[in-house]
C-alpha cells in the first residue's frame, strides 16, 4: 500500500474506502494497523508529521504549562511516522498486578480490568517491540549465567529491563506497513463530527499547504499520545460541550508522568563487582539492564506508591563516557574524536576487556548515582485544558498543569532508606543520599523531574461516570470512536509504559478484528 504525502497527495485518498482509521503512526497506531491489516481489513494510518522528523512539525506539541514545568515536550514526541519511536531507547518493563488494584491510600487507584487481561497480550508485544520471550528475572539470570545476589523479596523486586535492537518502528515495521496499510503523513485531523445516532461520522484532515479535506469513517482510534490524544478529545467541543468523552469531568484530569530523581551515590570498593551486579549487560547482541522494584509487600506495609530504581554510571566533567567517546568516534571520525578516545584508553580498554569476556558494561572511574522513578497519584488537579494560543491550524495549544503530590517525595524517600539497608546487608557498597533527600524537604519538586511518560487524562473507567473510555477503549456514548494510548492508563506503575500500552492495543487489535 502506498505511503502518500498529504501535502500532494490529500485529494487522492477516499477517506471513505476504509474499515479503520487510526489517527497517530506512533507505537500504538502502527502495531494496530498492521495487526488489522494483516487480519484483512483496509487501514488508513493518518500522521500529522513528515516521514522523517523535523523542527517545522515538532512545533506541533507546543503546549501551554500552568503547573510544574515538563523539562522537553516537544522534541520527546516526535512529529514523524514512526512517532516517538524514533526518540526513545527501546525499553520493555512489564507492570504488575498490584499496579491494577484498587489501592485505599493511593487517591483514584484501581483498573477496571485486572493485571491478567493485559499480561497475556505482552509476549505478542515484546515481540513487535524487538525483544526475547524471556521473563523478566531467573530467566534471564540464566542467560546471562549469574548467580544473583538476594534482595529482600519482602522489600526489593530485582528484575530486569529489555531493549530493542531496533526501537524505530518505522524501520522495524516499515515493510510490513507498505505492504498493507495506506499511511497519510502531512495529514492534521482537525474535526471529529457525530451524527444523530452519536457515531463519529466525518473527520476534516488539514494538510501544511492550506489545503483541508472532509470524509467519512466507520470506526475511528486515536493513537496520538497522552496528551496529542487528549487535546484532540478537548478541541472537539462544538458538538458536546467540553469534548467528545467529557460526560464524566474526568476528560483531561489525572495527567500522569514518571516523576523522577537522583537520590545519591553509592561508593565501594569493588566498583567492578557493583556494576557486574546492577548495571548492564550484553549477550548476542542483546542488552539488559537491572531494576530494584519496590516489592507489592513494602508497598502494602508502608502505604507507599510503586518505585524503581537503578545504577547509573557517569564520568564527572564527561559527558558522554569513554564508551560513547567511541562509539561517536566510529559513527563520525575525526582528528579531534580520535584525539580524545586517546586520553581515556586508560578507562576504554579494561571497559572493552570486561565486555568481550563478560558482557559487563564496566566503566572505570565511574560513579554510581542512584536514580529513582516513581508512580505519581492520579489526582483530579493534575490535569489537561485547552490554553490560549493557537497552533499553525488555529486550533488552541493544549495546557498542562503538571501537580505531584507528596506521597511521591514520600515513596522516593522512604525507598531510598530501603535501599541504603540492602545494599549494605548485601555488602554491595554504602548508599550516601544526597542533603535534599529528606522527607521534610519543603522544596522536594525543584529536584525531582519528569522523564517524557505522559499517561492519564483519559482514564479507562468501569462506569461512564467515572471515566473518558471503557475497558475496552471505547469513549463512553461513541460506540465507533476508540483511543489507543497512554492517556487511558488510570494508574502509572514505575516505569516505562510502551509495554503495557502495546498489550492493550494487541487486546484492542483482537477486538476490532472480530468485530
Amino acid at each position: 500500500m502506498p505511503f502518500l504525502d498529504g501535502n500532494r497527495d490529500l485529494g487522492r485518498v477516499d477517506l471513505g474506502a476504509f474499515d479503520h482509521t487510526i489517527v497517530g503512526a506512533g507505537a500504538a497506531g502502527i502495531l494496530l494497523a498492521v495487526r488489522l491489516a494483516e487480519s484483512g481489513r483496509k487501514v488508513l494510518l493518518l500522521e500529522s508529521g513528515d516521514i522523517a522528523p523535523s523542527d517545522d512539525r515538532d512545533a506541533l506539541n507546543r503546549i501551554e504549562q500552568s503547573g510544574k514545568p515538563l523539562s522537553n515536550p516537544i522534541t520527546t514526541r516526535r512529529r514523524a511516522v514512526g512517532g516517538t519511536t524514533i526518540a526513545w531507547g527501546g525499553q520493555s518493563l512489564p507492570f504488575s498486578p498490584l499496579d491494577f488494584e484498587p489501592r485505599d491510600w493511593a487517591r483514584n487507584s484501581g483498573w477496571p480490568i485486572d493485571f491478567r487481561e493485559v499480561e497475556r497480550y505482552y509476549a505478542r508485544a515484546n515481540q513487535f517491540i524487538g525483544v526475547d520471550k524471556l521473563d523478566y528475572r531467573q530467566a534471564i539470570d540464566r542467560r546471562l549465567g549469574i548467580r544473583p545476589v538476594a534482595f529482600d523479596p519482602d522489600l526489593v523486586d530485582r528484575h530486569y529491563a529489555k531493549w530493542s535492537t531496533e526501537p524505530n518502528f518505522l524501520k522495524r515495521h516499515g515493510r510490513r506497513l507498505k505492504a498493507g496499510v495506506t499511511v497519510l503523513y502531512n495529514s492534521h485531523l482537525t474535526r471529529i463530527d457525530l451524527d444523530e445516532t452519536g457515531a463519529a461520522s466525518v473527520i476534516e484532515i488539514a494538510n501544511f499547504s492550506g489545503q483541508r479535506r472532509e470524509g467519512r469513517v466507520s470506526n475511528l482510534i486515536l493513537a496520538a499520545g497522552g496528551i496529542e490524544t487528549t487535546r484532540l478529545l478537548l478541541l472537539n467541543n462544538h458538538q458536546v460541550a467540553d469534548g467528545l468523552g467529557s460526560g464524566s469531568g474526568w476528560l483531561g484530569r489525572g495527567f500522569m508522568d514518571h516523576p523522577a530523581c537522583d537520590m545519591g551515590v553509592v561508593e565501594t570498593g569493588d566498583m567492578r563487582r557493583l556494576q557486574s551486579v546492577l548495571g548492564v549487560r550484553f549477550h548476542w547482541g542483546r542488552l539488559y539492564s537491572v531494576r530494584m522494584s519496590a516489592s507489592p509487600r513494602w508497598q502494602r506495609a508502608n502505604r507507599k506508591l510503586n518505585v524503581s530504581a537503578s545504577l547509573l554510571w557517569r564520568h564527572e566533567g564527561d559527558t558522554f563516557g569513554p564508551f560513547a567517546e567511541l562509539r561517536e568516534l566510529l559513527r563520525q571520525p575525526t582528528l579531534k574524536r580520535l584525539a580524545r578516545v586517546g586520553t581515556i584508553l586508560d578507562q576504554l580498554l579494561p571497559g572493552l576487556w570486561v565486555l568481550a569476556t563478560e558482557g559487563v558494561v564496566y566503566k572505570p572511574g565511574a560513579t554510581a548515582v542512584l536514580s529513582l522513578m516513581a508512580e505519581q497519584e492520579a489526582i483530579c488537579d493534575s490535569r489537561i485544558t485547552l490554553g490560549q494560543e493557537t497552533d499553525r491550524f488555529g486550533q488552541r495549544l493544549a495546557n498542562l498543569d503538571w501537580r505531584i503530590t507528596d506521597l511521591t517525595w514520600e515513596t522516593m524517600v522512604s525507598f531510598t532508606d530501603a535501599l541504603i539497608q540492602e545494599l549494605s546487608r548485601l555488602g554491595l557498597g554504602t548508599l550516601k543520599p544526597y542533603d535534599y533527600v529528606r522527607a521534610d524537604n519543603a522544596d522536594w519538586r525543584g529536584h525531582v523531574g519528569d522523564v517524557n511518560h505522559h499517561m492519564g487524562a483519559a482514564r479507562m473507567s468501569a462506569r461512564p461516570e467515572d471515566g473518558v473510555v471503557d475497558s475496552q477503549l471505547q469513549v463512553w456514548g461513541i460506540p465507533n470512536l476508540h483511543v489507543c494510548s497512554t492517556a487511558v492508563f488510570p494508574t502509572a506503575s514505575h516505569s516505562n509504559p510502551t509495554l503495557n500500552l502495546l498489550a492493550l492495543t494487541e487486546r484492542l487489535a483482537e477486538k476490532l478484528v472480530r468485530a
